[in-house]
């Protein structure tokens, strides 16, 4: 799917949406993008994207891959990669296998399913797929939705009423599509060094579904050539919609502005939007030291 309709020299920006989901998690991201000039492509995966069995992680990868191997071949300016959830980990599995990647914008990196909203039962997602249940079950989407505004969510809820995806994902996932999940989570884990180009990570601190320890995976691990980390203070795991969503709008815009020359970057440190925020990054720092 394309959104844009600027001109063909501008830079091209491919983003990948969340597991089991639709390019619906990028109507407002991608609407601003295109009003700061860039060119946005949202393509859907078959057995990744909702609707459908799940294939292998390997073939989400390998269709990826050709996927922007076929964009490079007709751009004049290197393409940045982004996805949200487990489509900023299918973005950063994408620039380790492809050479002239410029950037990565990595939001709500899901490398590790670490967040206070994951069932203890995830756990058990081998068993049920030795016990055939892959295709069988369904789990189904449920409140928060990965929403912490209150208005935002009650909107959502009616929305999966009536329909199976909304904006912030499918009604329900196969077991199949998270055990293959988990796989192209420990890939990607394995090859994070092997990334190198500039990565933004933007990332909630009360993320439900992946904490904050995997934007700091990816900012370790990764031999990007610029890394740029923002911590959200007011939002869950689908930042693009949720409260903060004018705020990732705008840091992935200043992020791409400098990325492309359109603007000499200064130094840059992680980014703390608020005292609160600077409190629970301490606290997590002191944790590790401890270790």
């Amino acid at each position: 799917m394309n959104l844009a309709t600027n001109d063909d020299s501008s830079p091209l920006i491919v983003l990948f949406h969340g597991l089991s989901s639709s390019p619906l998690e990028f109507n407002f991201l991608g609407s601003q993008l295109i009003a700061a000039g860039y060119r946005v492509n949202t393509p859907s995966i078959q057995g990744y994207s909702f609707g459908g069995n799940a294939t292998s992680w390997k073939s989400w990868l390998s269709e990826a891959v050709s996927h922007v191997q076929g964009l490079q071949a007709n751009e004049s300016k290197p393409i940045t990669l982004g996805g949200i959830s487990l489509g900023s980990t299918l973005a950063l599995a994408v620039a380790s296998e492809l050479n002239d990647i410029l950037g990565v914008l990595a939001l709500s990196t899901t490398l590790k399913y670490n967040g206070w909203a994951v069932p203890w039962y995830r756990a058990l997602i081998p068993a049920g797929m030795v016990l055939g249940l892959g295709d069988r079950y369904k789990y189904m989407e449920k409140d928060p939705f990965g929403i912490k505004n209150p208005q935002i969510r009650a909107y959502i809820k009616r929305v999966l009423t009536s329909q199976d995806v909304s904006d912030v994902g499918g009604l329900y996932m196969s077991l199949r599509h998270m055990h293959e999940g988990n796989k192209l989570c420990k890939y990607v884990i394995k090859n994070l060094a092997t990334v190198s180009s500039a990565i933004l990570t933007i990332h909630a601190v009360d993320d439900e579904i992946a904490n904050v320890l995997n934007a700091q995976l990816v900012a370790e691990r990764t031999s990007a050539t610029m890394v740029r980390q923002i911590y959200l203070g007011d939002s869950y795991h689908m930042i693009t919609v949720d409260n903060e969503r004018e705020t990732v709008a705008a840091e992935v815009r200043s992020f791409l502005d400098s990325i492309y020359g359109k603007f000499k970057p200064e130094p840059y440190e992680d980014k703390i939007l608020s005292p609160e925020l600077q409190r629970f990054l301490r606290n997590i720092k002191r944790g590790k030291e401890s270790k």
